[in-house]
């Protein structure tokens, strides 16, 4: 098994520029995908697309690019305008002796291309741009010079020692999983890799060259780990200019704030909350009602062939009357939940910040997608007014919000909710109910016995559909975390929205359950279509603010400072 070289310093530097590029690659691709629909020439797309895949085969990274021809021209006598050999190409952190089917230690171009960029990345010079950039190179290849047979012997070393799966380099986002697909040969995930980094090799070389070790030094092995050791940090002592600075990364410390148990537990609560909009519990228990002191004509047997008998169900609802939760504990919940009015302020905390959490992620969402259009793609120096990242700030506040007021008791309750509404669509609309109430579906059982009995009709459309749409969202929320977590990449699909646009099925069997982005567009414009909210109001939505003050999870105020506040008249809600 060949194993290959990978500097995965410079590979991580290829996928930043990827990034960069990612959205007029993007742009490019959605253009060319409506000419085609549109069965128009696709040529100038086409040229675009193999332009940026023989700079993806060439490697992105600009500094790379200056390296490789400063190099390539004092040794081939390159010219300006010629194109960079195959043989100084770059792929993910593989040089090209490293594309190969066979074992191949680093040619010696491409040492002094490494040993070069590492130089420069020590010394801090990042801008290929720069006005000093031939003086960087001609210094940086003047250092590689004088300790070139010390370079080769780090070079040697550092192969040996430090040997990785591939996967686990991949998994740890160090290399592209694009790595293999490298041309001619790439590596397969399952390959034992050799890792080095420029940067530090550089960095040991610079060391040890200070130190005045040769490259025939009898310790020389010895010296090579301990100078690795000090240049990466591994090792105490280091003077403070021999330290650089690599700040950690704070997210990488973080609990999961946006827990998926509790988003799908609240996902059910807000169902159930918007259907009790509709006073789905209080009709069936005026049915019940009604059936206990018989004023439905119900047989004793299910006459429709359904399998259900709704005489069975209402009895043993009847009966059971005191094992299910209330309608105070019901309207508790979801208080906790959505701030919803209505619940005891007696040992409850409300989620106050709900409300506008939840209309700015879904204005976002709205307005983001409103952009996605034929003409604003047509008009690409059109800034957007709504950003993937202000959708990930959104979605993030949204979902650690629910997430946070989703323990406890929760989830629990979202099982038994889940199952009473589950039995409640079965009730009504079995056939013999509504025929007892004249009625062609379950909804207009609902409209009958709420404008008879229980006070005046509700607008069942507009809660239904809000359960749905909502239900939608706080899933794909669930579904969606490590996008809304990380910090690259997009967090809706944009191909998703032109496709969908264009007439293309893009939705999910069941966007309930596995809701695509489009779904999630979907669902945030129905949402706000049925509660009537404006579109100069969505656009003021969209627009980000501060993140609210929250705890990752509820924290109880300690009793000595309740007391405290209690004593001076200031009544706080319990946990």
């Amino acid at each position: 098994m060949v194993t290959r070289i990978v500097f995965v310093d410079l590979s991580q530097r290829e996928r930043l520029q990827l990034e960069i590029l990612r959205p007029r690659l993007d742009s490019i691709n959605k253009l060319r995908v409506l000419k085609l629909q549109k069965n128009e020439p696709t040529i100038d797309e086409d040229n675009q697309l193999a332009l940026i895949g023989a700079s993806k085969l060439a490697g992105l990274d600009t500094l790379y690019q200056k390296v490789a021809r400063f190099v390539a021209r004092s040794r081939l006598n390159l010219a300006d305008a010629d194109p960079l050999p195959d043989t100084y190409k770059l792929q993910n952190g593989l040089f090209h002796s490293q594309c190969q089917d066979v074992e191949n230690t680093l040619a010696a171009h491409e040492r002094q291309i490494a040993a070069m960029i590492g130089l420069l990345l020590v010394d801090g010079f990042l801008d290929p741009n720069a006005k000093d950039i031939g003086k960087r190179l001609s210094g940086a290849q003047g250092e590689f010079f004088d300790d070139e047979a010390l370079f080769f012997k780090v070079f040697d070393r550092y192969q040996r020692m430090f040997k990785h799966d591939l996967q686990s380099q991949v998994d740890a986002g160090l290399v592209s999983p694009e790595i293999v697909n490298a041309k001619p040969f790439g590596p397969a995930l399952t390959d034992t890799v050799a890792v080095l980094k420029a940067r530090d090799l550089a960095q040991a070389v610079r060391r040890l060259a200070a130190d005045g070790v040769k490259d025939n030094d009898p310790y020389l092995d010895s010296k090579i780990d301990v100078a690795f050791g000090v240049a990466s940090g591994a090792k105490d002592g280091q003077v403070p200019s021999s330290i650089e600075i690599d700040l950690p990364d704070l997210e990488d410390a973080v609990d999961e704030e946006i827990i998926k148990e509790n988003l799908h537990a609240v996902q059910a609560i807000y169902f159930a909350y918007m259907l009790e909009e509709t006073r789905i519990f209080q009709v069936v228990e005026r049915i019940v009602e009604l059936f206990r002191q018989g004023l439905l004509p119900l047989g004793r047997r299910d006459t429709t062939n359904s399998g259900f008998s709704v005489g069975d169900y209402l009895f043993k609802y009847y009966k059971t009357t005191s094992e299910r939760i209330t309608e105070t504990e019901r309207r508790d919940l979801y208080l906790r939940c959505f701030g919803a009015p209505g619940g005891s302020a007696v040992g409850v905390e409300p989620n106050r910040e709900f409300n506008e959490l939840w209309l700015r992620f879904v204005s976002a969402v709205s307005s983001f997608a409103r952009q996605q259009t034929v003409e604003r793609l047509l008009r690409d120096k059109v800034p957007m007014s709504v950003s993937q990242e202000q959708i990930r700030k959104a979605g993030r506040d949204l979902g650690a919000n629910l997430s946070r007021n989703g323990y406890g008791i929760a989830y629990f309750a979202a099982t038994d909710l889940q199952q009473s509404i589950i039995e409640f669509r079965d009730v009504l609309q079995n056939g013999e109910l509504r025929s007892a109430f004249g009625a062609r579906d379950m909804w207009q059982v609902i409209d009958l016995v709420n404008v008879n009995y229980l006070g005046g009709a509700r607008n069942s459309q507009r809660y239904r559909t809000q359960a749905r749409a909502g239900a939608v969202v706080i899933r794909w929320l669930a579904k969606n975390r490590d996008r809304l977590r990380s910090v690259n990449g997009p967090v809706i699909s944009t191909d998703q929205l032109l496709l969908a646009q264009n007439g293309n099925a893009v939705a999910s069997p069941s966007p309930m359950n596995d809701p695509s982005d489009w779904d999630l567009v979907d669902a945030c414009e129905q949402w706000l279509a049925v509660g009537g909210v404006q579109d100069q109001a969505v656009e003021q939505y969209a627009q980000p603010i501060e993140s609210p003050t929250m705890t990752s999870r509820p924290i109880e105020m300690p009793r000595m400072a309740r007391d405290a506040l209690e004593a001076a008249g200031i009544n706080l809600p319990g946990m």
